[in-house]
């Protein structure tokens, strides 16, 4: 069995990324799972869905992620997979959480070696070291790094890296961008809908995870194209309820 965890702070996901990121995972999950979601406001999420009151620390958005590697989460124990809200899943998760599966797993960034914590998996409780040396000089941390895994690949430094396909970027690994942006001009005409991109982005093959990382996102995508990326109509058909 294996905890999911989500984690929806503040307005700017609905309830609806967090039931259709369960509906997901219970389509591509066989392993026996429970899902969470670590939230402030529980109105409308789906039933399915077990709620874990995130407690006011004074962070914002993502720094709430690293309150997983808290020592005591919420009484919980076994191995974690969290996911953010914003990716598509497109494919079995068993080889995704059973890869490496005795090792701390984070999801590639774009720079070869660099940490995405879009995805992670690992077991509870195993590295409070994370949580704990965060709190204890949060303010500098938060000031000084742009996000939650650039703490975690500055502390972390023996994470297994998730494999691709296992997950990919929508950006950079499913040919969504135009390869001709036609600069400001082209910018002023595609907010004018008059230069929209062609072709279709292309999951690869055996891809298990697409990360949203930044904009767009699925939904921007999944009827018609945005700014420079592509109309992705695979998102419609993977991202639903």
């Amino acid at each position: 069995m294996i905890n999911v965890v989500c984690l929806k702070w503040g307005t700017k996901y609905s309830v609806d990324y967090v039931n259709r990121l369960y509906g997901m995972v219970k389509r591509n999950l066989k392993e026996d799972f429970k899902f969470y979601c670590m939230t402030e406001c529980a109105e409308g999420i789906r039933s399915e869905v077990n709620i874990l009151p995130l407690p006011d620390l004074g962070l914002k958005g993502w720094w709430y992620k690293l309150y997983l590697f808290n020592e005591n989460f919420y009484g919980l124990s076994g191995d974690v997979l969290f996911l953010d809200l914003d990716v598509v899943i497109t494919g079995s998760l068993d080889n995704l959480v059973n890869y490496q599966r005795d090792k701390f797993c984070i999801s590639p960034d774009e720079k070869p070696g660099d940490y995405n914590s879009s995805v992670m998996r690992f077991k509870l409780g195993s590295r409070p070291y994370v949580w704990q040396s965060f709190w204890g000089q949060r303010e500098a941390i938060v000031n000084q790094m742009h996000g939650d895994q650039d703490w975690v690949q500055h502390i972390c430094l023996d994470a297994e890296i998730f494999p691709k396909p296992f997950v990919v970027s929508f950006k950079y690994d499913c040919q969504s961008r135009a390869k001709f942006g036609g600069g400001g001009v082209g910018r002023w005409l595609r907010k004018k809908g008059l230069f929209k991109p062609k072709k279709q982005s292309v999951v690869p093959d055996g891809t298990s995870i697409v990360l949203f990382h930044g904009k767009p996102d699925p939904e921007d995508v999944m009827g018609s194209s945005y700014d420079k990326y592509r109309y992705s109509p695979w998102v419609k058909e993977y991202w639903q309820i």
